[in-house]
């Protein structure tokens, strides 16, 4: 998908309604092969979502593997990872690596992870992470970014282990779980894969600080600490003001959309900061130094290849609305 072919598009479509869209069913194919597997023509049960993109390796207690309670979703490190439905973080694991055999937030789970509660007394679980993206006791919705796929702990390559239980340590197959609901496991697209987040104060970590140096480059005074509190807010709502947008201090998808402008190589500045601070989040390992030079072009042809977008190295509406 071009930028240039899809920016009247994407600024045309407010992405809460592509992101219900997706939540609908829009283009859901269901894989074969596995018992209990619902019809393709089912549609996806609002509520639900696939937690990443890739291929399915290991299965759910496989002959060779009948310990194995979840199914593994491999992908390069840095793939998104979403929350398959609302929930409250329960337990996380960071500071994991690859090799570490200590157990995570599940016995005998290990590497980064994110084990999340959700209503009707359903659990899922996600391991493997390069990176943890929320904290013990946070609220998530549906399709909310959590983590980057990774290699920690016990792990032979980038994947992202997923479980989906209820009760709590009594699991079922997540990939007829989740068929059940219109979604197929690693292929359908997530409900948090298009569109911006709605950020709020209380917020903190590499999205505030993103918003930070977009703010910073629309000449608005803010201090770039990664944390969305009471002085970013009121920055905010003194950009919406000078935009007229409707000043909420809250940034959802219009102010996200005001907010960006089209990069390419040769651009330089805060807008540039901030491009970099999300690459890093997605796997990159760049000098945040608001530089466009060849090395930051390779990270975003990398990112736009990996997400099936045009790799031309320009950061226009819809490489921006898939990094974010």
């Amino acid at each position: 998908m071009s930028d240039d072919l899809e920016t009247r598009r994407l600024l045309d479509t407010p992405a809460r309604r592509r992101t219900l869209l997706t939540a609908l069913g829009a283009g859901v194919g269901i894989g074969v092969g596995v018992v209990g597997m619902p019809s393709p023509a089912m549609a996806a049960a609002a509520g639900w979502s696939n937690p990443t993109l890739g291929t399915l390796t290991s299965g759910y207690k496989t002959p060779s593997r009948p310990t194995h309670t979840g199914w593994d979703v491999a992908n390069s490190q840095g793939t998104p990872v979403y929350a398959t439905a609302d929930g409250t973080v329960r337990d996380i694991k960071t500071n994991s690596y690859p090799g570490d055999t200590t157990s995570g937030p599940l016995p005998g789970r290990t590497g980064n992870s994110v084990h999340l509660n959700h209503a009707d007394s359903y659990f899922s679980y996600y391991g493997h992470l390069h990176r943890v993206l929320v904290s013990v006791g946070q609220r998530v919705s549906c399709g909310q970014l959590i983590g980057l796929m990774g290699n920690t702990g016990n792990s032979s390559g980038p994947h992202l282990h997923f479980e989906i239980h209820r009760p709590r340590l009594t699991s079922t197959d997540p990939r007829i779980f989740l068929a059940n609901r219109g979604i197929t496991l690693g292929a359908t697209a997530p409900v948090g894969s298009t569109g911006y987040p709605s950020v709020s104060q209380g917020a903190s970590g590499w999205v505030p600080r993103t918003i930070q140096y977009l703010l910073r480059a629309r000449g608005i005074s803010v201090v770039v600490d990664g944390v969305f509190g009471p002085a970013c807010t009121s920055a905010v709502k003194s950009f919406q003001t000078s935009r007229g947008l409707y000043a909420d201090g809250l940034v959802g998808p219009i102010t996200w959309t005001a907010l960006i402008l089209p990069l390419r190589e040769g651009n330089s500045g805060d807008l540039v900061r901030g491009l970099q601070t999300a690459l890093n989040a997605r796997g990159a390992d760049l000098l945040v130094d608001g530089s466009f030079g060849s090395v930051t072009a390779n990270a975003v042809r990398g990112f736009q290849s990996r997400n099936g977008l045009v790799a031309d190295g320009i950061v226009g509406p819809v490489t921006w609305s898939v990094l974010i």
